[in-house]
């Protein structure tokens, strides 16, 4: 028999029934810890955010359990762990990873449809039609100094919003021939299910040579890989 602290009575099967609700709410609560959406994140981009320069998805595919066996440590941090301290390829990632990152790992594993961010890119058309490309191409001019001009977009057509963390920034060899002449993707700018926002992009050759000129469009936000890119590419003509 066993007291409780008013002075009442248990019976040993009420003690264990107690203790196993203890533990029940523990494993419970250990649960809703795992955070599925963190552990999607993580599995793209961990080799980036850890250092270690490989992810899970570069070894096992886009899809969890589609290679090599992951989708046993679905909900089973400590397989991600024995995996880590014996499987020679996971080694850049020894010590990197903490227990938290395998039990987020691990629930992203258990439910790869977790609803999060699905961010696309494309370019508007002049009947204002959405054409996804990761890569814009300028029409090349005739005359020296002849300008084009594309409008892109960043769609969210996810369940769970995305931030922004910068406007539009530009980078590249020939970023100098290319300008952002108007955007309303602007940094700490949420978007959506469903939203979007654009950034319209010049092409403005110059120099003496003709030939291709390349640069990058970039936004940084708080999903995968940490920002989205495009390529922009347009060719001067010979002056």
């Amino acid at each position: 028999m066993r007291e409780t602290p008013d002075g009442r009575r248990l019976t040993r099967r009420q003690a264990q029934a107690g203790y196993a609700l203890v533990f029940a709410l523990g494993v419970a609560s250990t649960a809703c810890a795992q955070d599925a959406l963190r552990g999607k994140m993580l599995y793209h981009d961990i080799g980036q955010r850890s250092g270690a320069g490989v992810s899970c998805i570069d070894c096992h595919g886009g899809f969890p359990g589609a290679l090599h066996g992951i989708g046993r440590a679905a909900g089973m941090p400590a397989a991600i762990e024995q995996a880590l301290a014996t499987i020679h390829q996971m080694a850049p990632l020894r010590g990197r990873v903490t227990h938290a990152d395998m039990a987020d790992l691990a629930a992203y594993l258990a439910r790869p449809d977790v609803p999060s961010p699905d961010l696309r890119t494309g370019t508007i058309g002049p009947d204002g039609g959405f054409t996804p490309t990761e890569r814009v191409n300028f029409a090349p001019g005739t005359e020296p100094g002849a300008e084009a001009s594309a409008t892109i977009r960043l769609a969210n057509a996810g369940a769970i919003a995305v931030r922004l963390g910068s406007g539009p920034i530009l980078a590249g060899p020939d970023a100098a021939q290319f300008a952002i002449t108007a955007s309303d993707c602007t940094a700490g700018r949420e978007l959506a299910f469903g939203q979007a926002c654009s950034v319209s992009v010049a092409f403005r050759p110059r120099g003496e040579g003709g030939g291709l000129r390349t640069a990058s469009l970039g936004m940084e936000h708080d999903w995968l890989r940490g920002g989205t890119y495009l390529a922009l590419i347009g060719r001067s003509p010979v002056r």
